[in-house]
């Protein structure tokens, strides 16, 4: 039996956000959606509050959501992109 699969909506912030993916991560960022959408509680992610709704992942290694479930729906609340070019003091 295959597992449901929730409808995906984003917020303005989110979907602004994905949108200034280039090609490459953007294809990768999608394939993760899509695997969210089938189960939106794998174990890597973890919940933000009590109740479990709300959950943050580590989407991609150069991507972080926040999303909420419910009533069949998948909302990307925030998704946070990350470039090592960012970083203050790289590892050596």
């Amino acid at each position: 039996m295959l597992t449901p699969t929730y409808d995906v909506h984003y917020a303005v912030q989110a979907a602004a956000a994905r949108d200034q993916l280039d090609d490459e991560q953007r294809a990768t960022f999608d394939k993760g959606i899509a695997l969210l959408a089938h189960d939106p509680f794998p174990p890597v992610s973890r919940p933000r509050g009590s109740a479990g709704d709300n959950r943050t992942v580590r989407l991609t290694r150069n991507s972080l959501v926040e999303y909420a479930v419910g009533r069949g729906r998948l909302l990307i609340l925030a998704v946070a992109v990350f470039d090592d070019k960012d970083v203050l003091i790289p590892e050596a």
